[in-house]
């Protein structure tokens, strides 16, 4: 049977939350969709910075609660992070097993002396509850950095001109919303407010949408069809 300190931290947690997830299905739920939740919300934040938007300020309770659902990269996050947590696990857990054999192999062969203390206290591995700590900072950073990647590389298609083009006409006015670009392209809205961006002059617009009588997609639309946004609630 192996030692405490050889056996997976990742296994010694998992038990106790599978067994809670088993007896509370309804919970395992609520945190995978928290979990999505926030990955959007920290998606929305990454990308609207970009263009000058506080998002965050102009968002409800609503559009947080659904801010994921919106961005399949959400799902796509947090379904990552599972394999990543499993080979940091298993890095670990191989870290600890040779360390720890070393240290056997240590107080065998080699007499007690100060040099070997020395030694016996850098072959220690920290302990369990930190490790798990770390993975939680792991998890964190992880999916901070690959939001943060995505959103770069978003704002860069909308930069480029690969992303939605629509003419806006708001209310009471006969002509378009004018753009130095001729079309706004369509970054995305929250339940008050639809965020346009002008690529020639350089500007985002926010727009409430009371103010807004329509919005038609450009007839010339030479978009990528991977650029899919967040589309008006």
């Amino acid at each position: 049977m192996p030692k405490p300190g050889h056996k997976s931290v990742l296994l010694d947690l998992l038990p106790h939350a599978l067994l809670t997830f088993r007896r509370e299905p309804a919970l395992a739920i609520t945190v995978c969709y928290l979990l999505v939740a926030m990955a959007g919300i920290f998606y929305n934040f990454n990308f609207y910075e970009r263009f000058g938007i506080p998002i965050l300020t102009l968002s409800q309770i609503s559009d947080f609660l659904v801010a994921g659902l919106q961005q399949p990269m959400a799902l796509l996050l947090v379904l990552s992070t599972f394999p990543l947590c499993w080979a940091v696990d298993r890095l670990n857990t191989s870290r600890r097993r040779s360390r720890a054999l070393r240290r056997d192999a240590m107080l065998r062969n080699e007499p007690d002396s100060l040099r070997r203390k020395i030694r016996l206290f850098l072959l220690g591995s920290p302990p369990r509850w930190f490790t798990g700590l770390a993975y939680l900072a792991l998890v964190i950073n992880y999916a901070w950095v690959f939001v943060h990647f995505y959103a770069k590389y978003e704002a860069g298609l909308v930069r480029d001109g690969n992303a939605p083009q629509v003419t806006i006409w708001l209310g009471g006015a006969a002509e378009p919303l004018a753009a130095r670009a001729k079309t706004w392209t369509y970054l995305g809205a929250v339940s008050n407010y639809v965020f346009v961006f002008d690529n020639a002059a350089g500007r985002s617009v926010i727009l409430p949408i009371n103010n807004i009588a329509r919005i038609e997609p450009a007839p010339a639309l030479d978009s990528d069809p991977r650029a899919t946004l967040a589309p008006i609630p």
